[in-house]
């Protein structure tokens, strides 16, 4: 049976960048997205995780077992860098072997001939990671992770680098693993349509303390700051610093006055401007880019970069670059940033 995770108040230190407390529970078949910006802490996360960082304070649970000062390889768990970490000198079926090898296993042929199968990779037993496209690379290391059978897998940015078939075909992999296998996955990414795509539950990192976690719905909501706030799709985000010096009555002036310590956020209004609440205002168009829904445009006003949609799905005339239109901002649309507490880590 796969057993629950629970990182229970854990904190780390990696050359001088502390980390946590971080309080998390994984249960068998979920998936947790670790979002933050770079330097943010996700990497030294799951590195704490794997066992290549002790823990200083907090546990590592499994199935309520303290495993926190177990060495990596005695943890039963899947790790996949950024780079994957491929050995250059291994074939493909080297690679997937590898794990089974230092830890004895008897049959590894068997074991690694039926994981290249299953991720279609039998015709390139032979090959070496350098012959591999980046979707292929990436599936034998999936395939490598699951050789000797792990109860959580934590992978470090699986979509970088993939074109865009194989960044869906990766996602549908790991569906997949969570389905038949039923082993939890921990991955860090920076692709939104990504993460919410596979993804049950959100952790956000800032400087090492967990900003922010719950799921899709929490995060779109009641995002905590400006990062949050663009990985959830508001295409309209101002942190302070670009609303202060507006002049009464100006565009900046009213968000300023809505926004929370670390700004505000909200989506695209929708153009024509029809009744109902809201403010108007003007811009100058600065841009215009067809999509399946119509027009996204992008306007200067108040010396702020303002995004509308207009929308579709057919749209015979858009507006011509350079001139003036008016647009409106429900007050009710608007997402004052940071005033969210985060509750207090699992695991307390």
């Amino acid at each position: 049976m796969t057993p629950t995770w629970v990182v229970d108040r854990v904190e780390s230190d990696l050359d001088g960048f502390h980390l946590g407390p971080v309080g998390l529970t994984i249960p068998p078949a979920s998936a947790v997205a670790v979002l933050g910006a770079s330097g943010a802490g996700k990497t030294t996360l799951l590195r704490t995780l794997a066992g290549f960082v002790p823990v200083r304070r907090g546990r590592i649970l499994r199935d309520g077992q303290d495993i926190s000062s177990w060495l990596p390889e005695e943890r039963n768990l899947g790790y996949v860098p950024q780079g994957l970490g491929l050995l250059p000198h291994r074939t493909v079926e080297g690679n997937v072997r590898y794990p089974l090898e230092l830890r004895g296993a008897a049959d590894t042929g068997a074991r690694a001939r039926e994981l290249l199968d299953r991720f279609g990779l039998g015709r390139l037993a032979r090959r070496y990671p350098t012959r591999l496209s980046g979707g292929e690379q990436q599936r034998v290391a999936i395939a490598r992770a699951l050789a000797a059978s792990p109860e959580l897998i934590v992978w470090d940015e699986p979509w970088q680098g993939l074109d865009v078939l194989a960044r869906h075909d990766l996602g549908v992999v790991l569906e997949q693993l969570r389905e038949t296998e039923r082993v939890p996955v921990v991955v860090v990414t920076h692709d939104p349509g990504l993460a919410f795509s596979v993804a049950d539950t959100f952790l956000v990192l800032s400087e090492g303390r967990v900003r922010e976690q719950g799921d899709a719905a929490s995060l779109l909501r009641a995002p905590s700051d400006p990062f949050a706030a663009r990985f959830v799709g508001f295409e309209n985000v101002f942190p302070p610093a670009e609303l202060i010096g507006g002049t009464r009555g100006s565009l900046r002036t009213w968000l300023l006055e809505r926004a929370g310590p670390e700004g505000i956020a909200f989506a695209a209004p929708s153009l024509p401007v029809g009744p109902g609440p809201g403010a108007t205002w003007s811009g100058r168009v600065r841009a215009a880019r067809p999509s399946p829904h119509g027009f996204a445009i992008e306007l200067v006003s108040d010396d702020l970069t303002v995004h509308l949609r207009l929308p579709g799905p057919i749209v015979e005339r858009a507006p011509a670059l350079g001139t003036t239109i008016g647009f409106a901002i429900d007050p009710t649309s608007l997402h004052p940033l940071g005033r969210r507490v985060v509750a207090s880590p699992e695991g307390s």
